[in-house]
């Protein structure tokens, strides 16, 4: 482990994004193993993260995102920032707070680092602010941007017009990670083209394989895995209450986690959905109405919106909730 600390270092010195540093900071540097059996190395900032000012600068919105895309939009592209983080350099005189230790040493960063409380936001301003003349047919998601477009012709200009920006600003992108002129794109782990949004399919497969969780932290894991997926999923808070319910704990709590019959049914009740279930909402048809259809329980409320187009139901969303403890009564 200390040959890979010592060699990411130097690649890192090499190419100028660290510096050595003589800080009176010093965040632990930590390395964790990636899934090709190599290194990555990663600094624990939680001391640092604590005493600093938020920047609130918001990140979007993932669901408005993804519904912006469903306008009848013909062709997506994707491009993916190389390395985003380290594009941005930090302001000199708050380099030394970046300061991280490793066994050779002392290092400060000279452009934003993994960790940091406020790279997230100050990267998601510095590309809000260089694409704003491109708002109207791109978005960005921190380090991902996304052209849309309803002819060939109209998007080919737009995406000159993004990549003219990036080129001015000294941008640059990762070419194995874009996807240029599709029909369909997979864009915040979700599968998007002109008929609809489905999740992606290698997301739905890698819950499907999560184990049945013996651990606190195991079941909130498979639980935040499959939220993200709650709209595709009729009364999905009602058959996942046994599952909140044990994981709802407070902290002096977290040692009496306990999973039993009702937790393992409503876990495989959840994995079947995702394999039975059509997960595929349409976007909604502005010509025609919008169907609420709502139902309710002691343990939870739920929601469908509907069309009818031509005789044929089209499910655009469907929202569940679990009551509160005030509901109940």
């Amino acid at each position: 482990k200390q040959d890979a600390m010592y060699k990411i270092t130097q690649e890192l010195l090499q190419f100028e994004l660290i510096r050595p540093s003589y800080s009176p900071y010093a965040a632990p540097a930590l390395l964790v193993a990636k899934h090709d059996g190599t290194w990555r190395m990663v600094v624990d900032y939680k001391k640092l993260n604590n005493i600093t000012i938020k920047d609130n600068h918001p990140l979007p919105n993932m669901e408005q995102t993804i519904q912006v895309l469903g306008n009848g939009y013909q062709l997506f592209s994707k491009f993916d920032m190389k390395s985003g983080f380290w594009q941005i350099p930090i302001e000199e005189e708050d380099r030394h707070k970046t300061a991280f230790i490793t066994p050779e040493g002392l290092y400060e960063w000279n452009v934003l680092a993994q960790g940091l409380k406020n790279s997230p936001p100050s990267f998601q301003r510095v590309m809000t602010d260089i694409l704003s003349p491109c708002r109207q047919f791109a978005l960005v998601y921190i380090d991902d941007i996304v052209v849309y477009s309803r002819s060939f012709e109209e998007h080919l200009e737009h995406i000159h017009q993004v990549l003219s920006i990036l080129s001015q600003h000294n941008f640059q992108l990762n070419p194995s990670k874009c996807s240029i002129f599709r029909q369909q794109i997979d864009y915040l782990s979700h599968t998007i083209s002109k008929q609809g949004v489905k999740p992606n399919n290698e997301k739905i497969q890698a819950i499907i394989k999560l184990r049945e969780p013996s651990t606190l932290a195991e079941a909130n894991k498979f639980l935040g895995a499959i939220s993200w997926y709650r709209k595709f999923i009729p009364r999905f808070a009602s058959i996942a209450a046994p599952i909140h319910k044990i994981t709802n704990l407070t902290k002096a709590n977290r040692n009496k986690f306990s999973w039993s019959a009702p937790q393992k049914e409503a876990f495989l009740q959840l994995k079947q959905l995702l394999i039975t279930s059509p997960l595929f909402l349409d976007y909604p048809d502005e010509a025609h109405p919008v169907i609420l259809t709502t139902d309710a329980s002691k343990v939870g409320i739920g929601g469908t919106l509907q069309q009818h187009i031509n005789g044929e139901i089209k499910n655009l969303y469907y929202h569940s909730q679990m009551t509160s403890s005030s509901q109940r009564r």
